[in-house]
């Protein structure tokens, strides 16, 4: 294991929040227990669009976790140190040992020492600017520019904080154009974040403490726990990101987590899927065949377009899809909808197929003919998406199908 920083250093530049597939995985790993207990269980997810909203209550065991990546790294590191790897920290890739087309291998340098790493299979699980992409040369596909930036801090919340007016541990709140979060974290305290579109992002970068408690304020839904809470980090954000796939296997070498795959933040499964993902390539690599590398990859891209194109359409600059207040409208006399939504949260469901047609269409049409024509646009302009989206998956399917069986 080549790992830039020391061990133990915070990923600061991360948000957090763990679905239950993921927290599956930590369970195999056996850090799953250490995980909950020390982050509060997110039990009730609220999901707000223009200010009509459902409540969803996981079954029990079955939370979202939103634990400190100092903590969540530290906990997986011990876990790789107790399994038995060979750890060099501070020790940053340089480049990639080959043999023809084959890579063999890897070069570090720690300090001002320089190591020759050979290996049967060189992983890169080293984020969204991988370098092992880089070198390997995986090319992109499918990539975007983010149209938002997001900031984010950690808070001690105020008494107020699970009182009636805040029956959630969670809540994903979308009004006009604002995107802004709330995760209860390690400690009894709340990561605040907000995600403006990119013009606002860029402005307050100078400054990015005075935009982000000017957004917060304006909401009333966050403004009683700014002015009544103690933010306890600094104030952190990122713009100018770039989602994208990319090329995750080759002759030697694999990628897995953002090297691979990036999604915009805003649905919160980056951390989820890439434990999803290190399970399915160790599984790969058991094989020992590059086409089960290749097969990894290919069933990857799958899995991950759903909500790769999810996210990027929650984080389209300008006002959400006003189908999307209808159908949580819905929500109180119609109690299979939350449970449609846990299945979401669960990973057993693409979020295109979340509702069935046959419902949906009823809702627009009453809602249209109750003053609101514009919505048959919204609902067409969303079966395009659909239409596209299942050509994407045709294929992926068609990529997948292709790569050779296993041997037997």
């Amino acid at each position: 294991m080549l790992e830039a920083d020391r061990l133990g250093t915070d990923h600061v530049l991360s948000t957090h929040t763990i679905h239950p597939p993921g927290m599956d995985v930590l369970d195999e790993l056996g850090v799953g227990d250490a995980v909950r207990n020390g982050s509060p269980p997110m039990q009730t997810v609220r999901f707000d669009v223009d200010g009509v909203f459902a409540d969803i209550r996981t079954p029990p065991g079955r939370h979202e976790c939103c634990p400190r990546r100092h903590r969540l790294d530290g906990l997986l590191q011990d876990a790789m140190i107790a399994a038995g790897a060979d750890v060099h920290e501070r020790t940053r890739v340089t480049d990639l040992i080959r043999e023809g087309e084959r890579v063999v291998g890897a070069k570090g340098r720690h300090a001002d020492k320089e190591i020759d790493v050979r290996a049967s299979l060189v992983v890169g699980a080293d984020g969204r600017h991988s370098t092992v992409a880089r070198l390997a040369g995986a090319r992109e596909y499918l990539g975007y520019d983010w149209p938002r930036g997001m900031y984010w801090a950690y808070w001690r919340p105020p008494p107020v904080w699970k009182s009636a007016a805040y029956p959630y541990d969670m809540h994903l709140r979308m009004v006009g154009c604002h995107r802004r979060v709330i995760f209860s974290t390690d400690d009894s305290q709340l990561l605040l974040g907000t995600v403006p579109e990119l013009e606002s992002a860029r402005a307050w970068r100078d400054d990015p403490a005075s935009g982000y408690l000017e957004d917060l304020r304006s909401d009333p839904v966050f403004q009683p726990l700014v002015d009544g809470g103690t933010m306890t980090s600094k104030v952190l954000g990122t713009v100018s990101e770039r989602f994208f796939f990319r090329q995750s296997a080759g002759p030697g070498w694999a990628l897995v987590g953002d090297a691979g795959h990036h999604k915009d933040p805003i649905i919160g499964w980056g951390i989820a899927e890439g434990l999803v993902q290190a399970k399915h390539l160790a599984a790969a690599i058991a094989e020992g065949e590059d086409a089960a590398l290749e097969r990894y990859w290919r069933r990857r891209d799958l899995e991950a377009l759903p909500r790769y194109r999810l996210a990027q359409e929650r984080g389209e600059p300008g006002a959400i899809n006003p189908v999307m207040p209808v159908v949580l409208s819905k929500a109180p006399s119609a109690p299979w909808l939350p449970q449609r939504l846990v299945r979401e949260i669960e990973y057993d469901v693409n979020p295109y197929e979340l509702l069935p047609l046959s419902r949906v269409i009823p809702w627009v049409i009453g809602a249209a003919f109750g003053g609101r024509p514009g919505l048959f646009r919204h609902f067409l302009a969303q079966g395009r998406r659909v239409r596209g989206l299942q050509k994407e998956l045709a294929e992926a399917r068609k990529r997948l199908a292709e790569v050779p069986a296993a041997a037997t």
